[in-house]
This record gives C-alpha cells, structure tokens and sequence, in this order.
C-alpha cells in the first residue's frame, strides 16, 4: 500500500523578498525638522549670507560712527543699540520676505510641498526661522553694541550706563519679531521676491507721509511704523488702539492672507 505524505505548500520566492525588503511605516516630520531645514535654507545661498554680513557691516559702521561722534555727558548702550538697529530693522525684515517666496522664486516648491504636502505647516517653519535667523542676528547687534559701550568707557573720559537695559532690549527684540513677520507676510502674499521687497518698502512708507496730510491724526490708526517706535521705545502715549490697529492691519492680515494664498497656489 502506497502512503501518500503531505507537505506545506512552498512560499514563492517573490513572497519570500517581499517579506524581507518591507520598509517601516513613514515618519512625519516634526515641526522642529522642518525648522532647521528651513534656516538651512536661509544661510545656504550666497544672498542669504551675503544679506546677513551686510545688516551686520552696516550695524558696525553706524556704532563706530556713533563713538566718534560722542556728544557731552554720560553715554548709556542705548545710544549704540539705536545706532546699529536702525538699519538692521530695515534690512531684517528681506530675511523673512527671502524665506516665503524662496519656493516660488527658485521653483523648488514642486519638490518641498511633495516631501511636505501640508503647505501650512511649511510656511509657519519659514516663519519661525525668519523669526530665530532675525533673533541670532539681532543678539549679534546687541553684543557689538556692549563692546562699543565699554570701549567708550576705557577709551574716553565719558562715562557710560546701561540704564533701562531690559526694557530696551524687551523693545528691539519685540520690533524686530514684528517687523520681520511683515516681511514674511508680504512674501507668502506675493512670491515674487523683487515686487514685495518693493512693496513692502513702498506702501507702508507712502501712508506713513500721505496719511498726515489727508487724515491728520486719524493717518496714526494705520502707520505701523510708529506704532512701531512705540513699542520700540516702551511708550504707547495713550495709543494702544491706535497701536494695535496698525499692527493687525499691516501684520496679521497679510500673515492670515499670506498663509491662505500659499496654500492654494499653484505649483509649476
């Protein structure tokens, strides 16, 4: 009598290489991630370095200008911390207008928006590192600020103080944050670098000098420059509406706006 055995069915070889070449399930990006990345970005072209060591120069040359031209009394770090922000408060606010349009400009948003298809996400991490770039060179500006203060101290017969020290710097980091989110603001409106540095330099300024002569002081409700010089100085002067009008105006409308277009523009 035959006896017939029976045996498990052989798994096919491609079953076999399938099992063994499976990869893990894909990993989110965490919110940090795309942060660095996106102040990778920033620092890895020429114009974005290029940018960054010319409000630094200009920080420089302002606060040795401002030591060889000491007046009488007491010199307080003020004195140098406003003479190396004033242009570093124009020239900060291109870094955060550089990182939203980056995408559209250097046509890589096909590829960032693949690897990270929520667009959102994406443009508040450009926002945060405009902001995080705008504060590492900002900390640069104050740094170079107490040097000059002390060489004034060892090098003249001035005397020097850093009264109010907290407050002023509560006031130029605040204005800093503000200013660059603008920027940023008006990149994800427009994406086209050029037209909304131009923009942006151009329409706040032409309100801040037509808006006096048509308005009078109702013009204050929309100048976010001097709410600006508000808040840098820690002195609304009973203006707080006024304030925060021209701040949501200028600031979180065109954030809000800027977010939403961005999310449904087209990528070419």
């Amino acid at each position: 009598m035959t006896t017939l055995t029976e045996t498990a069915p052989a798994t096919p070889a491609k079953h076999k290489a399938a099992a063994g070449t499976a990869l893990p399930p894909a990993r989110g990006q965490s919110f940090l991630k795309l942060v660095t990345i996106e102040l990778r970005k920033s620092l890895d072209t020429r114009s974005g370095r290029v940018l960054v060591a010319a409000i630094l120069l200009i920080a420089l040359a302002a606060m040795t200008w401002q030591i060889t031209h000491l007046g009488e009394g007491t010199v307080g770090f003020d004195a140098f911390l406003s003479a190396g922000s004033v242009g570093t408060m124009l020239i900060l606010p291109v870094i955060g207008v550089m990182a939203m349009t980056s995408e559209w400009t250097q046509r890589t948003a096909l590829t960032t928006f693949t690897l990270s298809p929520r667009r959102v996400r994406v443009q508040l991490a450009k926002f945060v590192s405009a902001i995080a770039l705008s504060a590492v060179v900002m900390t640069v500006v104050v740094a170079f600020g107490f040097v000059y203060t002390a060489l004034t101290a060892a090098l003249t017969d001035h005397a020097t103080t850093y009264a109010g020290l907290g407050g002023q710097l509560a006031g130029a980091y605040l204005t800093m944050a503000l200013n660059v989110v603008m920027g940023a603001a008006f990149g994800a409106v427009i994406a086209q670098t050029a037209v909304a540095i131009l923009v942006f330099f151009i329409a706040p300024t032409a309100w801040s000098l037509a808006g006096p002569a048509l308005f009078k002081d109702n013009a204050n409700w929309l100048d976010v420059f001097s709410a600006f010089g508000r808040i840098a100085e820690r002195n609304l002067n009973g203006m707080l509406p006024e304030t925060l009008t021209a701040i949501g105006v200028w600031v979180v409308l065109p954030t809000v706006l800027g977010l939403w277009l961005s999310s449904r523009r087209e990528v070419k």
